[in-house]
């Protein structure tokens, strides 16, 4: 993919130079940190899946079956693939502003991204009233992202496109193998 776009620059400049601030580094490095979130995930799931009832255990289990495709993907295939840095990584950015690290050396699509807007759209397609909420938590998980340094928001928008695309079609089978036993759980008119 190479060198990233002029507009993939500036927004990254924009959120990485021009906004930062203390608080902003903290908020964005706690929202980010999958080592924090992990307990509360788990601990979710778990009560899901004792008193969720049945939409939420077909969620749960098509949760688990979407990341399980969505996070080998990104790491093994496409960002290898791609072999686009990541623009803490690029020498010619002296400019980049990094305080939680740089993660992995290429940086297209975002794990991040594809992960956490791919569940905002399999959760969403089981709990409407979801979405409200956890498009904009991905929506931050991206940015913090950008602002940490970490991404090019190109990055972030191919991550996010990947991540609802696998959901999708991650619904759409399950729903041809399982037919009307999942249909009922599924909430929107095109389910």
């Amino acid at each position: 993919m190479g060198y990233p776009f002029l507009i993939d620059l500036a927004i990254l400049k924009f959120f990485n130079l021009t906004i930062v601030c203390p608080a902003l580094d903290t908020f964005f490095m706690t929202i980010t940190n999958f080592h924090i979130w992990r307990w509360p995930i788990a601990v979710i799931i778990i009560f899901l899946l004792w008193r969720g009832g049945t939409r939420a255990r077909w969620m749960v289990a098509l949760a688990i079956i979407t990341i399980a495709i969505i996070d080998p993907t990104v790491f093994y295939f496409i960002k290898p693939l791609i072999a686009r840095l990541r623009p803490c990584h690029e020498a010619a950015l002296t400019w980049i502003r990094t305080i939680d690290g740089c993660g992995g050396k290429y940086g297209f699509p975002s794990s991040h991204a594809a992960n956490t807007f791919g569940m905002a759209m399999l959760i969403g397609s089981f709990y409407k009233s979801a979405k409200y909420y956890l498009y904009p938590i991905a929506a931050l998980v991206s940015l913090s992202r950008v602002y940490l340094g970490m991404h090019y928001p190109s990055d972030i928008l191919g991550g996010a496109i990947y991540g609802m695309l696998v959901s999708i079609i991650v619904i759409f089978l399950v729903k041809r193998i399982a037919g009307r036993h999942i249909r009922r759980y599924l909430s929107g008119p095109n389910y």
